[in-house]
């Protein structure tokens, strides 16, 4: 049997032991956390030296590899075509031509037109431009305008052209921005002179460059169709000769206006030599026949 006082010395020996437990445990969960913030940014920081940056790398590598693949897929094609028709009414034509392109959204880049004596137009040559992703459906519109005579198309790849300009266009104002560096870094008469020099030649073929790169881009984006239009006239309806008397008296005349008409192209054939004839001869005959009759007569031959 304890006494009353250590009985109460020990119940209040309890809640201190209550608190100083509790006060452990909390500390050990604030040092467990701190411990595990502490391995959490020391992975944070050699995620971002080590893994971390491998792990960008790829997505970055991913990333220029898809913006290529997308380079490479927008294809750069020149379409050309060339259709051949004939109409009875080529000013007509014409017009239907005007309203495809206008629902196409193309526009003539040339135009030459043929008429005749009375203005009536027999033949019209056009060159349109309309854009590349409408070819097809401009190329089935112009011809159905008029009866078709002949269709053609050609396609030329020219991708591999476009991305080696760019590549060479880069390089070339690299080597621009580098020698400009040098021009105004050089104090040597000679250097100065040799790089200037070279910063020119390195101009122009930089602008000849871009000069092939925009007319690339023109012929890529709009394909050209030519147009060639003719005047088909209507045949006259053939003549079916008729039999019998009427047929025949038809025949007889058609032989004596034959006949007529070569006789009058022989007279005019022979009237030139016959009047030459008569302008040299008359004068001829007159001449000999009156030295004819002044001759005197000549004296009989002794025996």
């Amino acid at each position: 049997m304890r006494s009353p006082t250590a009985q109460r010395r020990a119940l209040l020996a309890v809640p201190a032991l209550i608190a100083l437990l509790a006060t452990a445990a909390c500390g050990g969960g604030a040092n467990s956390a701190s411990a595990a913030a502490a391995g959490s940014n020391d992975s944070l920081r050699l995620g971002n030296t080590g893994n971390g940056y491998d792990a960008a790398e790829p997505s970055a590598h991913a990333d220029r590899g898809s913006a290529q693949g997308q380079q490479v897929q927008q294809r750069k094609v020149i379409s050309t075509g060339h259709i051949v028709l004939s109409s009875t009414d080529v000013a007509d034509t014409r017009s239907r031509l005007d309203d495809v392109l206008a629902r196409e959204g193309g526009r003539i880049a040339d135009e030459n037109t043929t008429t005749n004596d009375s203005g009536t137009v027999t033949r019209a040559h056009l060159v349109v431009r309309v854009p590349s992703s409408n070819f097809d459906d401009a190329m089935t519109s112009l011809s159905g305008i008029a009866s078709l005579r002949n269709a053609s198309r050609t396609a030329q790849d020219v991708t591999t052209r476009v991305i080696d300009l760019h590549a060479r266009i880069a390089a070339e104002r690299a080597g621009v921005r580098r020698l400009r560096h040098l021009v105004s870094h050089t104090a040597d008469l000679r250097a100065l002179l040799d790089v200037e020099r070279a910063l020119t030649e390195r101009q122009g073929e930089l602008e000849s460059l871009k000069q092939q790169r925009t007319y690339l881009a023109d012929q890529t984006s709009l394909a050209t169709i030519t147009v060639d239009v003719t005047r088909r006239t209507t045949p006259a309806p053939a003549a079916h000769a008729a039999g019998g008397f009427v047929g025949g008296l038809g025949h007889g005349w058609d032989a004596l206006v034959a006949v007529v008409t070569a006789l009058l192209v022989a007279l005019g054939a022979l009237l030139p030599f016959a009047v030459a004839g008569a302008i040299v001869g008359v004068p001829t005959w007159l001449v000999l026949r009156r030295t004819r009759r002044t001759r005197p007569p000549r004296a009989p031959a002794e025996s």
